[in-house]
């Protein structure tokens, strides 16, 4: 299984989601990796970097833009209800959920750091980690 984590820019949220998924499923046999919807970084965000570090977590993979390929055979999980509509504009035939509805079969949109504060970030990881926490794979 491949699961892929997309976000806006894929600098702050869906880099911390894969490298927290990779570390703590390392043993699932599920690949993780992440995407963006508009990528203009080849880097993550400093604050996101330094939760990684932190944490002792696996490397996230560069940033890179969410394409048709990306879609084949995997899930998308997307931090909004905004991000999987555009997904489904772009690719319909994508299975794509928000990271709350795979998690629990809710909807709740993962905040957004960008621009913001440490405690921005250690806020949208805490939320994520709840989600990826619950994961049955």
């Amino acid at each position: 299984m491949k699961i892929i984590f997309v976000c806006t820019g894929n600098t702050c949220r869906s880099p911390l989601a894969e490298s927290y998924a990779k570390t703590k499923y390392s043993t699932a046999g599920t690949e993780f990796e992440s995407r963006g919807l508009m990528v203009f970084s080849n880097g993550i965000s400093g604050i996101s970097r330094k939760i990684v570090e932190r944490e002792n977590l696996e490397e996230p993979s560069t940033p890179e833009q969410l394409t048709g390929e990306d879609t084949e055979g995997a899930l998308l999980l997307v931090m909004t209800e905004s991000h999987k509509m555009a997904v489904k504009d772009r690719f319909p035939e994508a299975d794509v959920r928000m990271l709350s509805e795979f998690s629990e079969g809710t909807v709740e949109d993962v905040i957004d750091p960008y621009g913001g504060e440490d405690k921005d970030y250690e806020r949208a990881f805490r939320q994520m980690k709840r989600f990826i926490d619950k994961f049955r794979l």
